[in-house]
């Protein structure tokens, strides 16, 4: 049986899609994938050994200028093309994990009446979850948060019309398998030492960490040793910065970390600083408390309700970046350190979110999708 798993621009995207993909492949389903060339998903393949079919897709912002037309001309033949590879590849189901890249895949899955599941990684669904959701098989979602919206209450002001009949299971994140096995295996316990601080800005790096947290080590005197990921385009530029604030060792530069490398930043941290996409369920599966700001201008403020989720059960603390400075960013994270007790809390509350079988769990919803179509 095939499987065509699609989803991305964005590793948010990708990697909880390829990690279903592996799940399948285990129970001896092929599984292509299909996407964008300019997203991450074609590299990220490659790596895996997955089969990858690219089309020229990419984020449809607006059809009221000449660059939308153009994007939006693209994206129907990308549609196109899509339809050929799945007719030839007659998949039995597809899965998307939404992003821009997985709309001219499901539209085609749609045309051709190969039944879907969709999976929504964030709080607040994405444009692509809620164009496809009306002939979808099922909505598989990661935060609490999503069926409200859906409800008539709405979460904190964020409400979409739900489709009637539609189940909303909430699986969980589907985790990186070599993460969630370190996650497991950690045997020794944390070093001893000073408090430790991971500052993460997601898989591409976030310009406002890179450059608001340094600054705020330095002008506020934070101590403990900090771990900053900066993401590979921003490493040069912030380590100029970290320079000329004379940041010494006990603040660390890392363009990025490979899987196993950021398994022991999160065992090794007290605290996490960080914007607030799906790397969220790491922090669940780390039981780690995070301070955490979330990106202004996201998809539907995505990010800020992410972070209201974490933020409502104890488990984080949001700063906004208009309300950001580095007495607040100071105050905070002190705050979180110098209280033991707040962070055991937290570790029970994310415990308690986290969500272990999350890949089987819709592992068997894409294998039920596919079966009920045979």
């Amino acid at each position: 049986m095939k499987v065509a798993i699609t989803g991305g621009g964005t590793g948010g995207h990708v990697y909880p899609a390829l990690e279903v993909a592996r799940a399948l492949r285990a129970e001896g389903f092929e599984t292509p994938y299909l996407g964008s060339l300019r997203g991450q998903e074609g590299a990220a393949c490659r790596k895996e050994d997955v089969p990858f079919y690219g089309f020229a897709s990419e984020p449809l912002y607006s059809i009221r200028t000449l660059k939308g037309l153009r994007t939006l001309a693209r994206l129907l033949r990308a549609s196109g093309e899509a339809r050929k590879v799945l007719a030839r590849v007659r998949p039995d189901a597809v899965f998307s994990t939404g992003g821009y890249s997985s709309a001219p895949v499901v539209r085609a899955a749609r045309s051709l009446n190969v039944p879907y599941v969709l999976f929504e990684a964030n709080s607040v669904p994405g444009r692509s979850i809620r164009l496809f959701m009306p002939q979808a098989v099922t909505l598989a979602t990661a935060f609490h948060a999503t069926e409200k919206v859906f409800g008539p209450e709405g979460f904190e002001g964020a409400r979409f019309p739900g489709v009637p009949g539609l189940p909303l299971v909430r699986t969980g994140m589907p985790i990186r398998q070599a993460l969630r096995e370190a996650a497991y295996a950690a045997e020794a316990p944390r070093r001893e030492g000073p408090p430790r601080v991971l500052v993460v800005g997601g898989s591409q790096g976030s310009e406002f960490l890179n450059r608001h947290v340094p600054e705020a080590v330095a002008s506020q005197g934070l101590l403990g040793e900090w771990l900053h990921v900066t993401g590979p385009r921003h490493e040069t530029a912030t380590r100029l910065r970290h320079a000329e604030l004379g940041l010494g060792d006990h603040y660390v530069l890392r363009p990025f970390l490979q899987a196993e490398e950021l398994a022991r930043a999160y065992l090794d941290a007290d605290l996490i600083v960080a914007r607030s996409g799906g790397s969220l369920a790491d922090f669940a599966l780390f039981r780690r408390p995070s301070v955490l700001i979330p990106l202004r201008g996201s998809a539907d403020d995505h990010q800020r309700f992410n972070a209201l989720e974490f933020e409502r059960m104890g488990a984080a603390e949001t700063l906004g970046e208009a309300e950001f400075t580095s007495e607040k960013f100071a105050e905070t994270v002190r705050r979180w350190l110098e209280d033991a007790a707040a962070r055991g809390r937290a570790a029970e509350a994310l415990a308690s979110w986290d969500r272990p079988d999350a890949t089987e769990r819709i592992r068997d919803l894409v294998i039920q999708a596919a079966s009920e179509k045979r």
